[in-house]
């Protein structure tokens, strides 16, 4: 593998790389979970999903339809947004992001002491089943 292709796996997200999905509106998501702690402008969120303010205006209208987003407050003439906790789509998109994460940390923890493989039912709470987990 190049260098290039190493550096370009390194700045996907586990969240995006895993799943194999590179869309516009996973890539906002992806970015506001990843920063949940601020808001951000329209400006910084395509920044910080790296992507043209163009696609981020095309899914823009779609992002605040299903109420993925709220905004927060208003900076000057930029209103600031974050990710809308309060949806049930947002908390289950955070739960399977956290599990996602688990497994492969337990993954690579496991490969480190010589283990050879990870259930995600490993990763996964033993009174939930992996169905429970995501949904």
């Amino acid at each position: 593998m190049e260098k290039n292709e190493v550096d370009k796996l390194m700045d996907e997200s586990l969240f995006i790389r895993e799943l194999g999905i590179k869309s516009p509106m996973l890539k906002v998501l992806d970015f506001l979970m990843d920063n949940e702690t601020f808001d951000y402008s329209k400006t910084d969120i395509a920044e910080g999903a790296e992507m043209s303010r163009a696609t981020l205006f095309k899914v823009w209208p779609r992002l605040e339809a299903l109420d993925l987003i709220t905004a927060t407050r208003t900076v000057g003439q930029a209103k600031m947004y974050r990710l809308n906790k309060k949806s049930p789509l947002v908390k289950k998109l955070m739960e399977l992001d956290d599990v996602i994460s688990e497994y492969f940390a337990m993954k690579h923890c496991r490969s480190e002491v010589g283990s050879q493989d990870v259930s995600i039912s490993e990763v996964i709470r033993p009174d939930q089943d992996e169905a429970e987990a995501v949904a």
